[in-house]
């Protein structure tokens, strides 16, 4: 009991900063669908991806390494010795990539490409930043700097676009100033010079490291892949435009993921630290059944709330995105509940399961998106992503029963099911009394299924508010 109630109460304190960051990031979305064109949009969208594809080759996923190790380690010498041993390798590694590709941005300039090439540096940085900050117990801090990130962002591409009236450069410049902000903040926040001593540089924790690490860049790497894949098929076959207006039918399932965020990240510490107790498979059951069903009855009332969101908020060149979204977040739920699994997997330093599965789903989604994108457009990119996700969790539900067993309540599972397949074809409706007593009723639904969890969530929120009053 104590162990969920700390749950729920980490689960409070990022959703606290996740949702104010994440609700600011979409607020933004109706000006970047009014100012930027669905090219525009497209090209910055893919070149995020494709960066954000090359971090775990710099990194060796060293960053999740770092947090690992951290988070259950209490002897200041040896968090000195972790992130020492992380931070060097980092670097080095940023320095020969440099080089490497100034070489190349030299020989062949790449429009954006030295803009990117420093994009990629402070988010590789003030990612791992923020994952010491997590693993050492800065949970507060960590909450804070996904606000700070946001914010500054919103603020600078505002400023950017309406003062200096700058066209997709805005996007690149607001990320980099968010970046170098949160690197500043973090690293006088946690005094983090006091944490890098190179005489504690260490080769044997580093081949630890690498043991735990490098399955998972593989896996980082595919589920990149079918994002990344997705942009580059859609580019391919059916232009930037669709791949702009590809881009913004995935910003109402981000309205899931940010949930998901949210859980993740208090679970993914829960998990690790329970790993070794007796009691794991009952707790990791017990949580995932709150989960499973919070998630679920989210998927319902945002596929019925999407269409009129979209007819409300985006520009009229984007309208057509509504017709995806549902697919996208059937494919959004199955990747949350991928993640829910690859949380035992770190606890259990068994990464090489998270490697296989993650390769199995990018083969999926390379494969349907070759055999059906001339003849699906947009639908065949949607659906790949949902299988592939799809496919990912149930090899992951096999491969963790020599590790730990979550119990799946079957009645729960096929229920909920049928209320996500009628939403899906509800929200094709042109009626709008319809549409009303749809959404009506998925926000019934919601309520239903998760009274007692969100009932605690209001009592330990207005809790924590009160004291943080007094």
């Amino acid at each position: 009991m104590t162990e969920k109630r700390t749950l729920i109460k980490d689960t409070i304190l990022y959703g606290v900063a996740n949702l104010g960051s994440k609700l600011l990031t979409f607020l933004l979305l109706p000006l970047y669908t009014r100012y930027f064109t669905t090219e525009e949009y497209g090209l910055w969208d893919v070149v995020l991806t494709t960066t954000t594809l090359l971090a775990p080759f710099i990194t060796f996923e060293l960053t999740a390494a770092v947090y690992r190790w951290l988070i259950v380690e209490k002897i200041e010498k040896e968090r000195r010795k972790i992130i020492t041993t992380g931070l060097a390798v980092i670097i080095r590694n940023l320095l020969v990539f440099t080089a490497l590709t100034a070489i190349i941005l030299i020989i062949y300039p790449i429009p954006y490409g030295w803009t990117a090439l420093f994009l990629l540096h402070t988010m590789i940085l003030s990612s791992f930043l923020q994952q010491c900050a997590r693993g050492l117990g800065y949970n507060k801090l960590f909450a804070s700097l996904g606000i700070i990130q946001s914010a500054v962002t919103a603020m600078a591409i505002i400023l950017l676009i309406f003062v200096f009236e700058l066209r997709v450069e805005a996007f690149f410049y607001s990320a980099i100033l968010a970046s170098v902000v949160v690197i500043f903040v973090a690293w006088i926040a946690m005094d983090f010079r006091k944490y890098i001593s190179f005489h504690t540089y260490s080769k044997e924790l580093l081949g630890d490291f690498f043991v735990y690490a490098l399955p998972i860049i593989p896996g980082a790497v595919s589920w990149w892949v079918m994002n990344l894949s997705d942009r580059y098929f859609i580019i391919a076959f059916l232009g930037v435009e669709a791949n702009g207006l590809y881009a913004v039918a995935n910003k109402i399932p981000a309205l899931l993921v940010m949930v998901n965020t949210v859980f993740s990240l208090a679970w993914k510490d829960h998990a690790i630290l329970s790993y070794d107790s007796a009691e794991k498979n009952t707790y990791y059951s017990s949580v995932f059944q709150h989960f499973f069903r919070l998630m679920a009855t989210s998927v319902v009332l945002i596929i019925l709330l999407a269409k009129p969101l979209i007819d409300i908020f985006i520009g009229e060149a984007f309208h057509d995105a509504w017709k995806y979204t549902g697919i996208l977040l059937i494919g959004a739920l199955f990747s949350a509940l991928c993640q829910f699994w690859g949380a035992g997997f770190h606890g259990a330093k068994k990464t090489r399961a998270i490697f296989l599965t993650s390769i199995a789903g990018a083969g999926v989604n390379v494969l349907i998106n070759v055999l059906f994108i001339k003849y699906w457009g947009l639908y065949a990119v949607a659906v790949s992503t949902m299988i592939a996700f799809l496919v990912m969790w149930v090899f992951r539900v096999y491969a963790a029963k020599h590790y730990f067993n979550i119990v799946i309540r079957r009645m729960d599972f096929i229920i909920l099911s049928f209320f996500i397949i009628g939403a899906t074809i509800l929200s094709f409706s042109t009626s709008t009394l319809v549409m009303l007593i749809s959404i009506a009723g998925g926000i019934c639904l919601l309520f239903a299924y998760n009274y007692r969890l969100l009932h605690l969530l209001w009592r330990k929120g207005r809790r924590k508010w009160f004291d943080n009053k007094t």
